[in-house]
């Protein structure tokens, strides 16, 4: 049996005003559906995300498009009677610039502090990893662009001596990643494009 194969070259960046607008983190996912063996575009493929009801059906050209995509790791499946299911895993990024409520005197800027609540948020949950920073090389106050997080986040500070909550109610996200060696630090980079960020979910 013929079996199918998705390519999806590119991720369409979804704009987010705020990091509490839920509804605005979510992007599209744009790609082909051809042959495996002889790479011929197929119409009339049903494709979907895995585990949620959003879903498309490919053109005359294989293309499709899935909107309204969260903002994370997917899996994107592809079907059509008489062929072999095909499937790829697609991350959709999430862009723009984010708000930050001050209420201390602390270090850091909007993409760490984005940072170092979702740490809290997904403390202990496996395979969780993201990143976010600002094009222009610099976020906030200091010298770094943004940070890494993960789901040991939170475990690593604590076993540092620093209280990520106390970190995020004073503003000072960039300590408390520094604190790990967690900054993300590429130097200025003399373009302003957008802040960028990126959840994997394993």
């Amino acid at each position: 049996m013929r079996k199918l194969r998705l390519l999806i070259p590119a991720l369409a960046v979804c704009l987010v005003a705020s990091v509490g607008d839920a509804q605005a983190q979510q992007g599209k996912i744009s790609g082909t559906v051809t042959e495996q063996q002889v790479s011929t575009p197929i119409a009339s493929v049903q494709v979907r995300v895995q585990g949620l009801t959003i879903a498309a059906t490919t053109d005359d050209q294989g293309r499709f498009v899935l909107n309204n995509v969260p903002v994370g790791t997917v899996t994107v499946v592809a079907q059509r009677l008489g062929f072999v299911m095909g499937q790829a895993q697609a991350t959709v990024t999430s862009g723009g610039e984010t708000t930050v409520t001050v209420r201390g005197k602390g270090k850091g800027g909007r993409n760490s502090e984005f940072l170092l609540s979702l740490a809290i948020d997904i403390d202990g949950a496996n395979g969780i990893s993201a990143f976010a920073a600002d094009t222009d090389g610099i976020d906030g106050s200091e010298d770094n662009a943004g940070a890494f997080a993960d789901s040991t986040t939170v475990a690593r500070l604590l076993a540092a001596g620093h209280d990520p909550s106390a970190h995020l109610n004073g503003n000072d996200a960039w300590t408390a990643f520094n604190a790990i060696d967690d900054l993300f630090v590429p130097g200025p980079t003399g373009t302003n494009v957008n802040d960028l960020r990126a959840i994997l979910i394993r």
